[in-house]
């Protein structure tokens, strides 16, 4: 089945915060939105029915997953991934950041090191300042093609010096796009099983693999690998279902399982959105498909953006994605300072991106754009761009 990605959506007054927060955001209402990760096509098919269906009864009330709902899961990572981590392993939570949090309040006390390699999600940060804990930042490193790696001396040196007992691990990386290979996902389990360094992996963006690259799932390289580790993913980023707020986290070892309940049941959470059960449920069972399509379409996004700035905006580099719908560009070309570049963006361009300073301060003069978007957005996003360059070219 051919899916109509190219259409294009009047999402505003839906309460999108993607869509209908300028104002309260401090940006202007003429601002192209490419920021914050969700996407602008409607999910899939199967899911709208199963939530409508699911609606119509007209019952809200408490809702708890059965065994076969925690299945699904693992299923559609053995299906996607050729790894099934153990559906018996699952906690619900609302969202991944709410689980990867609650995994720092269970497995670290006030004042522990949380390492973090940078440029890298903001909230990850957040999560490590906001509850008092001591934050670690690891420089990931950029060679002269704009691939970034790890520094893995550096990285132990940095663990062992602080005497860190959590890292979050972002596999896909956001923003940088990077898939990480087995051998530097091995690297990191060698490191912090050395270190007794437990394992936070969000691997919410697994989904969207381009080329030849493979996804790995860390917990997948050893027993000993998975008992180290918590495993963050969510059907939130792959389906467009951000507001249903699900998040399945994998907690293979049974006593840090039981501390992680633990602190869950004293944040006040208990039972799951009945509706997000039923989108979860679709999503998992019924739309490889729509998958299969919506990861080709965003990659020929990524591919047209790429061509565009390599032909028309030479001072521009961006970051090649092997994985996820967000594209990270290095705007120091530009010759601007970070405010002049931000002001630059957002009233000569009169786009709304995600600065990249807010990733770490490695992340200064980029910009992370989201492709998850008709083309034709895209191509205006692009062709606002070129207009801010070349005026700025003439002064």
């Amino acid at each position: 089945m051919a899916y109509d990605f190219d259409k294009v959506y009047d999402r505003r007054n839906t309460n999108s915060l993607k869509w209908d927060f300028a104002e309260e955001r401090h940006h202007s209402e003429d601002e192209l939105p490419l920021w914050v990760a969700d996407m602008d096509f409607p999910s899939p098919p199967h899911v709208v029915d199963a939530i409508v269906r699911s609606a119509s009864a007209g019952f809200f009330g408490y809702t708890d997953p059965k065994p076969a709902d925690k299945r699904i899961v693992s299923d559609w990572y053995k299906r996607r991934h050729g790894f099934y981590p153990d559906p018996d392993a699952i906690v619900f939570t609302p969202g991944t950041v709410f689980g990867i949090t609650t995994a720092i309040l269970a497995f670290s006390d006030p004042g522990d090191a949380v390492m973090i390699s940078q440029p890298v999600y903001y909230p990850f940060s957040e999560a490590v300042t906001d509850n008092g804990r001591k934050l670690i930042r690891n420089e990931l490193v950029r060679d002269d093609n704009g691939r970034y790696t790890f520094d893995f001396d550096s990285f132990e040196k940095q663990i062992a010096e602080n005497d860190v007992k959590i890292y979050i691990l972002c596999s896909p990386h956001n923003p940088i796009g990077r898939v990480w290979k087995k051998d530097e996902l091995q690297r990191i389990a060698d490191i912090t099983l050395k270190h007794n360094v437990l394992v936070i992996a969000d691997e919410i963006h697994a989904d969207f693999i381009y080329e030849e690259n493979e996804f790995v799932s860390y917990p997948s390289l050893s027993e000993e690998t998975r008992k180290n580790t918590v495993l963050a993913t969510a059907p939130s980023k792959t389906f467009n279902t951000a507001g249903l707020q699900i998040s399945p986290i994998f907690i293979f070892d049974p006593e840090k399982r039981r501390r992680f309940k633990g602190v869950l049941g004293s944040e006040g959470y208990s039972q799951i959105d009945f509706l997000a059960l039923a989108a979860m449920r679709a999503s998992y069972t019924e739309c490889d498909e729509w998958v299969d399509e919506v990861v080709d379409y965003i990659h020929e996004n990524i591919l047209y953006m790429e061509n565009f700035l390599k032909e028309r905006l030479p001072e521009l580099k961006m970051t090649h994605p092997e994985g996820t719908y967000l594209t990270w560009v290095d705007f120091s070309g530009l010759g601007l300072s970070e405010r002049e570049l931000e002001r630059f963006i957002r009233e000569k361009a009169k786009l709304w991106l995600d600065a990249g300073f807010i990733f770490g301060k490695s992340g200064e003069g980029f910009e992370r754009f989201n492709l998850a978007t008709p083309r034709k957005i895209v191509e205006e996003s692009l062709t606002r761009l070129e207009r801010a360059v070349s005026e700025l070219r003439k002064q």
